[in-house]
């Protein structure tokens, strides 16, 4: 089952419920390193590792999360006889996801006898995304992409986050991701009879051929050499991103004729690296949920129980350590209703409860859970998610006019990072984005953050324009175009009209919102004739007027509340090592975390100033804890 995160956006945004997932938008077993959703741990004492659930200063479990729930409970009570075997190792790798792949990798590089526990059936083990964003690979550098300065990126990200982020987790990614991306497409030996072709691919055609991982770039580069970073509202973007979405497709059938043409080869990709970690005497081992780290007298951790299926457990000793890579908690809605409490307060205000809030992820915070139980602890509000700042447009993110259901502009539209904060706090009813004939090039002069277009296959932005052109004039229910934002080719409805009063209509706008967005477009045109934006100050290269018709819109209906899109990203506190500590900042001896249990990688949303870096860091993480953990260099 080929699921996107783009799936969220049908039928809704980014700014109401169209993050909000239903519980069987995905079965769990595809989700790699998550656990399915099952009855709360027991509320017994000390775990079987010896060490009693920590308690705080107060007594109270949850000391130090302000929050009335109780989202921690205590850990599984485990006895002897409970145990139906054992494992002995050096590390073991709880998740099997993008972060635990390259952990395991890394750590059996470094000679280390390695355990992986991964919760789905290993005909189900598939990674999700597509998009792997990393800085100065050799394979980015071969085509034109770089070499960057790596310190400016890492700047970038503490510029986004607003300093909430840690600086040496973005670091640590930043100049380590390049190594681990060419590492591990170096794998890659195409064809091999072990590996399981993804849906939809071709099985001739290498996962890392042209026609299948590209760089997507800005739309400009359609008038030329693109000069990067792009500035865009204060904001820099680089392109710098695998998109690894196999051969291009113009047209998917339906009978709308037009469809997505989302889907991903990343897996494929993996399976080397899980091949390789084997091949140098990994084990993976399936179908085992990490519940209880197992920690000795001076409080390291040697070790975690896993449970199987049948409800015994597994125990496997780890004379290093572990490595967490069991997911994100989006999946757990008492979890995430406690600690993530921006989500939830817009919701509650919403009339919404805990189970509309769940991200598309399945994962239940095992890994979360387990270290807080040995005295780790998440990171302090604000709790990021995948707060996606997305139009509801086929042309995504492009700064144009953007009105709120009343007429009103409200933000700098360069500024995109900003677009989902600002619009939760809009009335509810459609927001718009606004232009005329000069629209695509408004659009060639954007950056390359998520939810831009951009033109990695330019004829995804030709066609773009060859369906906007094809918009009938004057329809109410506007046409239908195919967006260029990544490799998707998801249909969007677009409006054209002659004049504005109309075209606000068509988008359903009343009477007075109609005369308010007249109105803010001739302000908005004044603030472009004068070549300054002084109610927002938006760069003066995309101050376009609005005033050569035909007049096109597109909108989205902002319900004022948010679920949490694919992950949230509140992670484990850790040192610059990736290990993880406790309440007074000190290490916890053999442990470390990677992936989406890490921490301080977003501070207070997903921000791109490479697409894809989600994953990116998962696998440049996992790498880097894989090494750390086994004695070898970082960077």
């Amino acid at each position: 089952m080929d699921v996107s995160r783009r799936d969220l956006l049908k039928g809704g945004a980014v700014f109401g419920a169209g993050l909000a997932v239903s519980a069987g938008l995905m079965g769990a077993s595809v989700l790699p390193g998550c656990a399915p959703s099952k009855a709360a741990p027991s509320e017994a004492g000390p775990t079987s590792g010896g060490t009693d659930a920590p308690t705080g200063g107060s007594g109270n479990p949850n000391a130090g999360y302000e929050t009335g729930i109780d989202w921690l409970g205590t850990p599984p009570e485990i006895a002897d006889a409970d145990v139906t075997a054992t494992f002995d190792g050096d590390i073991v790798v709880c998740g099997g996801g993008n972060a635990g792949i390259q952990a395991a990798l890394a750590a059996a590089e470094g000679g280390a006898k390695v355990h992986v526990l991964e919760t789905a059936p290993e005909k189900f083990r598939k990674v999700k995304g597509r998009d792997v964003g990393h800085v100065n690979s050799q394979w980015l550098i071969d085509q034109g992409f770089g070499p960057y300065d790596e310190g400016e990126i890492v700047d970038e990200f503490m510029h986004r986050c607003a300093g909430r982020n840690n600086a040496e987790m973005i670091k640590r990614f930043v100049y380590n991701s390049g190594e681990t991306f060419d590492h591990m497409i170096s794998l890659v030996n195409w064809p091999d009879d072990r590996i399981k072709p993804v849906t939809r691919s071709n099985p001739d055609v290498s996962p890392t051929d042209p026609s299948s991982m590209y760089v997507p770039q800005a739309a400009g580069v359609l008038d030329g050499p693109v000069e990067y970073p792009v500035t865009q509202g204060g904001f820099k973007s680089w392109a710098s991103t695998a998109s690894v979405v196999g051969e291009i497709s113009h047209v998917i059938g339906d009978e709308s004729g037009i469809d997505s043409n989302d889907y991903s080869r990343f897996d494929e990709i993996q399976q080397f690296s899980i091949l390789k970690s084997q091949e140098l005497v990994a084990e993976w081992h399936y179908e085992q949920r990490a519940r209880v780290l197992i920690t000795d007298d001076s409080g390291a951790v040697v070790g975690v129980y896993a449970e199987n299926e049948d409800g015994t457990y597994t125990r496997y000793n780890a004379k290093t350590g572990v490595i967490l890579c069991t997911g994100d908690f989006g999946g757990n809605v008492e979890m995430s209703w406690a600690l993530l409490a921006e989500i939830a307060e817009c919701a509650a205000r919403a009339g919404k409860g805990p189970e509309n809030i769940r991200a598309e992820s399945m994962c239940e915070g095992d890994g979360h859970k387990m270290a807080c139980w040995i005295g780790g602890e998440i990171e302090p509000l604000p709790r990021p998610i995948l707060n996606y700042y997305w139009t509801g447009a086929p042309w995504g993110t492009v700064p144009y006019l953007w009105l709120n259901s009343e007429g009103k502009r409200f933000m700098n539209e360069a500024a995109t990072t900003l677009a989902w904060p600002n619009g939760l706090r809009q009335p509810l009813g459609p927001i718009c984005t606004i232009s005329d004939s000069k629209w695509f090039d408004v659009m060639k002069k954007g950056g390359i953050d998520l939810g831009a277009p951009n033109a990695g296959r330019q004829d995804y932005i030709l066609e773009l324009k060859e369906d906007v052109d094809n918009v009938p004039l004057g329809d109410p229910n506007g046409g239908r175009c195919r967006d260029s934002v990544e490799c998707e080719r998801q249909p969007h409805i677009v409006y054209k009209a002659d004049t504005i009063e109309e075209l606000c209509g068509f988008m359903g706008f009343s009477d007075e919102a109609i005369k308010e967005a007249v109105a803010s477009v001739e302000r908005y045109n004044e603030l472009c004739r004068q070549g300054r934006d002084t109610d927002f100050d938006k760069d003066e290269k995309f101050l376009s007027p609005i005033d050569e018709p035909p007049y096109i819109g597109s909108f989205f209906e902002n319900e004022r509340w948010s679920g949490i899109g694919l992950v949230c990203f509140a992670g484990l506190l850790t040192d610059s090592h990736l290990q993880v500590l406790d309440g007074e900042g000190k290490r916890i001896p053999g442990l470390w975390a990677a992936g989406n249990c890490l921490g301080g990688r977003y501070g207070v949303g997903y921000v791109t100033p490479i697409a894809g870096n989600s994953i990116g860091m998962a696998i440049t993480h996992g790498r880097v804890a894989g090494k750390v953990a086994t004695g070898q260099e970082v960077r």
